[in-house]
């Protein structure tokens, strides 16, 4: 073999491994792409499942402050309307005195124990028949007391309030369920 046919076959060579080390490059170039397309798509799945957990995590958290935020404002809400029936309560004692109230006072005096009561705070409008029903004892009329008595003993040992008012405060418990059922049925 001459010096070019050497040549020749050498540059063969040389084509066939370009070609071959070519065909390789490839071939590894596309193997690596699809690993990496694969990487891809798993990070991408792996992020959609983070992305999904947080966005239930927050949307979970957003409703149960939410749920929270209801809860309080009904509460609330609550709190004013049983306030509210409170005081309509307690400013509807005065209807009371509209009937013959001389008979309610006399049976609340009734209950009061055998004390020897030296200070009767009344109604202005019961002055009279605190009088009667306390003779001796000092009569004070208080406009805050629509009905009944706050009574002390001379030695400042007793006190009973026997008002329309305290029995009103004592009862409210009791009665406060039936008067918020009816609203709430009514409504």
């Amino acid at each position: 073999m001459d010096c070019e046919e050497l040549i020749k076959s050498l540059w063969l060579r040389a084509e066939d491994n370009i070609r071959t080390i070519d065909r390789e490059a490839k071939e590894e170039a596309a193997r690596f792409e699809k690993e990496i397309i694969l990487r891809i798509n798993g990070l991408r799945e792996e992020h959609a499942k983070k992305v999904a957990a947080e966005s239930a995590k927050t949307s979970g958290h957003i409703l149960s402050e939410a749920q929270n935020s209801v809860r309080l404002m009904r509460l609330a809400n609550r709190r004013k309307l049983c306030d509210r029936f409170y005081r309509l309560a307690r400013a509807s004692l005065v209807l009371l005195r509209q009937r013959d109230h001389s008979e309610a006072f006399n049976a609340l005096s009734m209950e009061l124990p055998p004390l020897s009561w030296v200070s009767v705070r009344v109604n202005p409008d019961d002055a009279g028949t605190a009088q009667i029903s306390f003779p001796g004892a000092d009569i004070i009329p208080d406009e805050r007391i629509s009905g009944g008595m706050d009574v002390i003993t001379g030695d400042n040992s007793v006190r009973v309030i026997n008002t329309l008012e305290k029995r009103l405060e004592r009862a409210w418990d009791d009665i406060l369920p039936y008067l918020m059922e009816e609203y709430y049925e009514a409504v």
